[in-house]
């Protein structure tokens, strides 16, 4: 297979919830509106577009957390530490300070305009002075896991779901903690043998090697959203970018 022009297309999706998560489906339900990721010319107006394919599809996270440069606990108890503006202390244990924490367990973000230097367990994690402190909470930097669902239209032009004539290609799940992810796993198979080596475990011994992807026609296009479950009942608030790459024909 051959592509004349490289393809590259991406997404934000936040609020763009699909699928229910009370009723157990990933069909889109009334008034959600998932971003259209791919438009391989559904308006059937680009005269040198006969369609593509779409062989990587990656899931990127816009928030991102610094992780915690210092822990203060039992052991640490007594580490000269030195900080400059908007390095971490994780406070884990707060009876070994001199002076208690202001918002006790949890995060605490240098804001100096200065490096300190001290003790740690002798310092004022505290706001609201040169050398102070701004507390981030216990769940600092905590990203929870979210299912992202792809979509599949042809020949229409009207968003999914009026349309009514749309296919659930996959959905991904980005691991809790995870800053980015891969869905080549679920991409389904492309119908062209791979020609190089690669894992052959499990196969036959006739058996062809195969790329995944997802071969489109002019008319196609490829919609996400973001599945709606526990804590992401109304999207994912941070935000994720959704990247596909491939090549037209």
């Amino acid at each position: 297979m051959l592509v004349d022009r490289p393809l590259f297309d991406a997404v934000r999706v936040t609020t763009q919830t699909v699928g229910s998560a009370s009723s157990n489906t990933l069909f889109v339900q009334g008034g959600q509106v998932p971003s259209i990721l791919v438009d391989m010319d559904a308006n059937l107006q680009e005269d040198n577009n006969n369609g593509g394919v779409v062989d990587s599809i990656t899931i990127t996270r816009n928030d991102f957390y610094r992780a915690a440069d210092y822990t203060v606990n039992a052991s640490t108890s007594g580490t000269v530490v030195s900080l400059v503006s908007g390095q971490i202390v994780f406070v884990a244990a707060t009876g070994v300070l001199g002076t208690a924490a202001a918002s006790g367990y949890g995060y605490y973000a240098y804001t100096g305009a200065t490096t300190l230097t001290g003790i740690n367990t002798a310092l004022l994690y505290s706001g609201g002075t040169a050398t102070g402190f701004d507390y981030k909470g216990v769940a600092y930097g905590a990203q929870p896991a979210a299912t992202f669902v792809f979509y599949h239209t042809r020949n229409t032009t009207v968003p999914i779901p009026a349309s009514g004539d749309y296919k659930v290609l996959f959905a991904k799940t980005i691991p809790a903690g995870s800053g980015t992810v891969d869905c080549s796993d679920v991409m389904p198979q492309l119908a062209t043998p791979v020609v190089s080596a690669g894992n052959t475990n499990g196969l036959g011994p006739t058996s062809p090697l195969r790329n995944k992807g997802i071969y489109l026609e002019r008319g196609d296009r490829i919609y996400v959203g973001v599945f709606p479950d526990a804590v992401n009942s109304a999207g994912y608030a941070p935000g994720v970018h959704v990247i596909a790459e491939g090549g037209f024909f």
